[in-house]
């Protein structure tokens, strides 16, 4: 959105002004999704004004106004906002918000989304909540082989899922290898006849938020 690229430029003013005229535009309106978005953007311009506990606790209004909608890849996504900005105040890594927004992302499909806020969790030194041994799937899909299965539906390459996914390329070998011999085929192009990929997960344009 434009706030967002005002930001990215270092035109905070601009950005600033922007959103306070969109909020007064809403002003006296019923416009939950146009007022989830306002907090989004005034989330933004915190953001890049280094105001991090302000941003932080915009961007949780946000994520709870997307959230009841529902607009669960914008909520996933002022969520994640919202614990990068806790990371930035030198506070403890937020694994909870950037665990739950991965879980939320890795729900909706949107894979190259949930591994941004996993790598971000080692990145901080926080260990990833672990997705093994919750339970055990047996011969179902985990749901990072759900992830994996997905990848390979839309005819990514080992190298390409380990990117995605930020996994070595051996790692991915062994996941698809689990992953035929659970869905009972012998090749990637039947993971595809059993689990369509629909639209790609990876690629852009799931949502607009935040700003």
């Amino acid at each position: 959105m434009t706030v967002s690229a005002l930001v990215r430029r270092g035109r905070h003013a601009e950005a600033a002004e922007l959103t306070a005229e969109f909020g007064e535009r809403l002003a006296g309106r019923d416009a939950p999704l146009a007022a989830a978005a306002h907090l989004a953007c005034r989330g933004v311009v915190a953001t890049g004004e280094r105001r991090h506990a302000e941003a932080a606790a915009v961007f949780d209004a946000a994520r709870a106004a997307y959230a009841a909608l529902p607009q669960p890849y914008s909520a996933a996504r002022t969520g994640e906002a919202a614990a990068r900005n806790r990371l930035a105040l030198g506070e403890p890594p937020d694994a909870t918000g950037l665990a739950r927004a991965a879980e939320e992302f890795g729900a909706l499909g949107a894979i190259r989304d949930a591994a941004r806020c996993r790598r971000a969790l080692r990145q901080n030194g926080t260990a990833v909540p672990s997705r093994r041994g919750r339970r055990g799937y047996g011969a179902e899909l985990s749901p990072r082989e759900e992830e994996v299965a997905r990848l390979v539906a839309l005819g990514r390459t080992n190298r390409e899922i380990a990117e995605v996914l930020f996994l070595s390329p051996r790692t991915v070998e062994q996941h698809v290898a689990r992953v035929l011999r659970k869905l009972n085929v012998t090749s990637r192009d039947q993971v595809a006849v059993l689990r369509p990929a629909g639209q790609d997960p990876t690629a852009a344009g799931h949502g607009a938020a935040p700003g």
